[in-house]
């Protein structure tokens, strides 16, 4: 043993035990990095220690009087715990984020002055002008190690790619050359190994170890289930498993739903996903840690809980939808069975599922055309974020990933507000997007025979993952044992579930408050009369009312059940907002010109209100669903309604069936305010959310 293995031996024993010893790769990994300086990607399962390798590397390097170590980590919730993770080996470390800003003078300070030992920042704020400027630029000549965590989001073959990790490559050019450097990752198939390497750098050390988790138990019902079957199903899981656990969802709509149905069937269940902060008493900090300490049954979680999140007795993940693939399936479940011997996964399914997973796979990347529509408006001259969108017809995410995409590969750049064009002649490799999308809906494909899989169903993820040394048999799983699920749904169970998702909970939307950019249309942006609050009876992809409005706009009349829930949810509100309404009006469309009027009527009359028809529909307008951002669905809607009288100071409710961007209410609104009319409380059977 070397004096440096030996002093790596010694901080380990002082960590965990007298008894502890490096695992198998462990100090291989660290070797490469201390003694030899080499690149190093490590693919090893969730709990192999992955961490360990780092913060011991950064400990004996700084010992040796190397510079800080730079960690590249793409989560918050991953910082968090990496932060602590750090303490507990002995390297100070600190973290620049969303959440610190009125420490980053301090903690730069102390980075610059060689206090601390590792400093762990996100790729975005790794390419934040000031950053650069400030801090980068003094410190780049002596990084000691840089480590590049989650390494799979570097590679657009990767489950979880972003686009911003491909900044790390300009990082590789600026740093001392012999650097160590180290990427680390779960979940990478031999192509996404390839992938990383390649960007990373010639000669790699690629270190790759068994995927198989020993104590997880996999099971997998095979068939689709209707919602409220799943939200049984779930009641009964939950009052049979031991300890605590995740179960995961893939909106944030079906977190809240499904935490709400555990929580009304006594569980002590809550929902995390990524701003949670904004409806919620607790942060998502709070609820991380009421898992940790057991106090709740299970967090119902969005993908914003996974990489990093480490709780040793973890007893069961559940899914109530279907992933996209095997790989962010693998990285999900490996959040349990890590410190115990026993972990139930369990994987349920709806018959949604599938679309919602293509439209992530679609969505991945944005169109070919939409991007040369935003190189040829730079070409013109430079342009700001908010000028683009009233030039190109594409939400503002999308907007985002196209001047991300454009600006990594150096075909733009920015300057203070503006973007500019750098090469006329160049576009991303629209060939590769095409080929990632194509290889997205293969795994997506490998997904759903996971479902039906007849052999061991460990070997089938692991052989997912290209895993050097599957077992043949894991001996633990559905298949290998031949378990049969003991849920027998109760009629009265189901009837229950059912019931709780037609009533749902009515939602509650904020007014615009201002036009979306200086124009033509909208000189001066604040010259707007603002609606009240607005209500939504449902979600339009909601199960229970949801589902009634979708039949009822494709049949072109709602139900009277939707106008009972309707009139009853309002009266609620009503009355604890104390709230006095004078009539009811209604937006009319040319598309469909008795679908809301006749709802909106038997809407009045269940109220007991005036209904009055005084909004024209003056000329016909392109749908406000192809409208993608703020910009243009306002400009599509403005000046296409006229009143035929004035409402004279009454307070009105304002009637509509589906809101998306809500412009359509805003315009409207402000027109009856301007020509007389009192506050205008908006009202539509559904919301989608989808606006930016």
């Amino acid at each position: 043993m070397t004096p440096l293995q030996a002093q790596a031996a010694a901080w380990l024993q002082q960590t965990l035990g007298e008894q502890a010893q490096f695992r198998d790769g462990q100090w291989e990994a660290i070797a490469a990095l201390v003694e030899r300086r080499e690149r190093v990607l490590v693919v090893q399962r969730t709990g192999w220690g992955k961490s360990l390798v780092y913060f011991m590397a950064t400990r004996l390097l700084r010992q040796q009087g190397a510079g800080p170590t730079i960690l590249v980590s793409p989560l918050l919730s991953l910082m968090r715990n990496q932060i602590a993770s750090a303490a507990q080996w002995g390297v100070k470390a600190q973290t620049l984020n969303s959440t610190n800003s009125e420490e980053h003078a301090q903690i730069e300070a102390a980075l610059l002055a060689g206090e601390l030992d590792l400093l762990l920042i996100s790729p975005e704020r790794l390419a934040n002008e000031r950053f650069q400027d400030d801090v980068w630029l003094e410190l780049r000549g002596r990084v000691g190690m840089l480590v590049v965590d989650e390494a799979h989001c570097i590679s657009d073959w990767g489950h979880d790619f972003r686009p911003n990790y491909r900044r790390i490559m300009g990082l590789l050019e600026e740093i001392p050359p012999h650097t160590p450097i180290i990427g680390t990752t779960a979940t990478a198939n031999d192509r996404v190994v390839a992938d990383v390497a390649a960007i990373l750098g010639a000669g790699m050390n690629i270190q790759r170890g068994s995927l198989t988790r020993e104590s997880l138990r996999l099971y997998a019902y095979p068939e689709a289930m209707d919602a409220a079957q799943r939200l049984t199903l779930l009641s009964h899981l939950l009052a049979r498993l031991p300890g605590s656990g995740i179960i995961y969802c893939t909106t944030t709509r079906d977190c809240r739903l499904v935490a709400d149905w555990l929580q009304s069937e006594g569980f002590a269940a809550k929902a995390y996903y990524a701003d949670v902060e904004e409806v919620s008493a607790d942060d998502r900090v709070a609820l991380e840690d009421q898992l940790m300490r057991n106090e709740i049954k299970a967090l119902v979680a969005s993908v914003a809980l996974g990489m990093g999140f480490d709780k040793s007795d973890l007893h069961f993940v559940i899914h109530y939808q279907l992933p996209g693939n095997i790989i962010s399936y693998y990285q999900q479940i490996g959040r349990a069975g890590r410190g115990i011997d026993n972990a139930h996964i369990v994987l349920m399914h709806g018959s949604e599922d599938e679309t919602i997973q293509r439209y992530f796979i679609e969505t991945a990347f944005p169109k070919p055309e939409r991007v040369r529509e935003v190189v040829q408006v730079l070409r013109e001259k430079p342009h700001s974020r908010s000028e683009l969108q009233q030039r190109v017809n594409v939400r503002v995410s999308t907007l985002e990933k196209i001047l991300t995409h454009l600006e990594v590969e150096h075909i733009i750049q920015r300057q203070k507000s503006d973007y500019v064009l750098m090469h006329t002649d160049r576009t991303p490799d629209f060939g590769r997007w095409d080929a990632v999308t194509a290889t997205r809906y293969r795994e997506l494909d490998a997904m759903k025979a996971y479902l039906h899989e007849p052999g061991c169903m460990m070997r089938y993820l692991a052989a997912a993952l290209d895993d050097p040394s599957p077992e043949m048999r894991c001996g633990r799983c559905k298949t290998c044992t031949g378990a049969v699920s003991a849920f027998a749904p109760q009629a009265a169970v189901i009837e229950r579930a059912q019931t709780f998702l037609r009533q749902g909970k009515p939602i509650l939307f904020e007014p615009r408050r201002r036009w979306p950019g200086r124009s033509v249309q909208f000189p001066k942006t604040t010259d707007i009369r603002l609606n009240e609050t607005g209500i939504a009876l449902c979600n339009y992809y909601d199960e229970g009312w949801g589902a009634l409005c979708r039949k009822g706009r494709d049949a072109n009349g709602y139900g009277d059940d939707l106008v009972e829930a309707a009139a009853a949810a309002l009266r609620r509100y009503w009355q604890e907002a104390d709230i006095q309404i004078g009539g009811v009006v209604c937006v009319p469309s040319l598309r469909r010109p008795a679908l809301v009027p006749d709802f909106a009527k038997r809407l009045a009359a269940a109220l007991g209100l005036p209904f009055a028809a005084v909004i024209e529909h003056e000329q016909q307008h392109s749908p406000q669903s192809d409208m993608r951002n703020s910009f243009q669905q306002a400009v599509n809607v403005w000046g296409r309604y006229t009143l035929r009288q004035r409402l004279k100071g009454k307070p009105v409710l304002l009637v509509d069936d589906i809101a998306d961007s809500k412009w359509t209410l805003t315009v409207v609104g402000d027109l009856l305010q301007r020509h007389g009319s009192g506050k205008v409380y908006p009202f539509v059977l559904a919301a989608t959310n989808t606006a930016e």
